[in-house]
């Protein structure tokens, strides 16, 4: 059965009644989730509280704004929407220095030198998502304040990339959902862990122990998921319906992929770039490889990647993220 539904701007987030999030969990015996001390309607409007609260999300929140803006000046002219990206004087800085490297590809040997010109060579939509993705990869590594929400930033760079690279090379038309989308797939599990880290840690204690995915042992424990209060924060903030759309995980993967729409190949794309950066590489080199021939077996009749594209997707991404990490503010040393 094909997973094919129309996008809308409230998703299914919008019908959710929060009243009904304290129904018992299916996981309710297990000692370590205390589910009888947790308020299901009142966790997740405390976490949005906080979210909207916190400062440094304060300052996202006009950054989003900001974002929308661009995401949405699809009809504006050039100039128009340089001067949006330019009021960002730290923005503007590090997109020049990407764009000038081999980060988004070299297209002038003399250099860009302005936004502007970077629209001209690169183009108008390119430079908007580079705006944008930026914005959001910045707030993600700023408010990090333990290393597995570094590392789940980072993540979140490396599957913007690598779905950006697959819509590249589909010829997709309107990256911008595929690139944000796949920058914020995981933004649910990013909150619940900056907000309420024991929180998390019982979710991944009961991955573990039940052997479930992270969306039934988060849906179990909070009454809620991690992708539905991802969207469900998206769609607080009006990213676009598109956006939000993509950010829905995938159940099924045995379609044939010219039986999807293209806004399901997108979720694809998405989902498949999740699964491949979320891959455990402290492994042996011989577990990594099963992995990554096993989700590419996964996705192979809807998506159609082979197992070396996947090596080579990870290692591009993995390399530009490297060869870039003063620029984008990654630490290189090991911890």
């Amino acid at each position: 059965m094909v997973e094919s539904e129309t996008p809308h701007a409230g998703i299914e987030l919008d019908v959710i009644d929060l009243s009904q999030l304290n129904r018992i969990s299916s996981f309710q015996d297990h000692s370590i989730l205390h589910s009888s001390k947790i308020n299901h309607k009142t966790f997740v409007k405390d976490l949005l509280k906080k979210v909207l609260n916190h400062d440094s999300f304060l300052s996202f929140s006009v950054q989003i704004r900001d974002v929308n803006k661009i995401l949405k000046m699809k009809y504006s002219s050039a100039s128009d929407i340089a001067d949006v990206i330019l009021k960002d004087v730290a923005l503007t800085t590090k997109l020049l220095k990407l764009v000038n490297s081999s980060f988004y590809g070299q297209f002038s040997n003399k250099g860009i030198g302005t936004i502007s010109e970077a629209m001209i060579i690169l183009g108008t939509e390119e430079i908007q998502l580079a705006a944008a993705n930026l914005k959001i990869y910045e707030l993600m590594q700023d408010i990090a304040n333990i290393k597995v929400l570094k590392d789940k930033a980072l993540k979140a760079l490396q599957r913007s990339i690598i779905a950006r690279q697959i819509a590249i090379d589909e010829g997709i038309k309107g990256a911008e959902a595929i690139q944000i989308g796949a920058m914020l797939y995981d933004f649910g599990e990013y909150l619940v862990a900056l907000f309420s880290p024991e929180i998390f840690i019982n979710i991944e204690i009961c991955i573990d122990e039940k052997n479930v995915t992270r969306e039934q042992a988060s849906k179990s424990i909070i009454g809620i998921s991690y992708s539905e209060l991802g969207r469900f924060v998206a769609s607080k903030w009006n990213l676009p319906s598109s956006i939000i759309y993509v950010m829905k995980p995938v159940t099924n993967c045995n379609v044939d992929k010219n039986k999807l729409s293209a806004e399901d190949i997108q979720r694809y794309i998405c989902a498949f770039s999740n699964e491949l950066c979320n891959i455990e590489f402290s492994r042996e080199g011989e577990l990594i490889g099963k992995k990554i021939v096993e989700i590419s077996g996964n996705y192979k009749k809807c998506l159609e990647i082979q197992a070396t594209k996947s090596v080579e997707l990870l290692k591009m991404s993995g390399n530009k993220i490297t060869k870039h990490a003063s620029i984008l503010k990654v630490s290189t040393k090991k911890e």
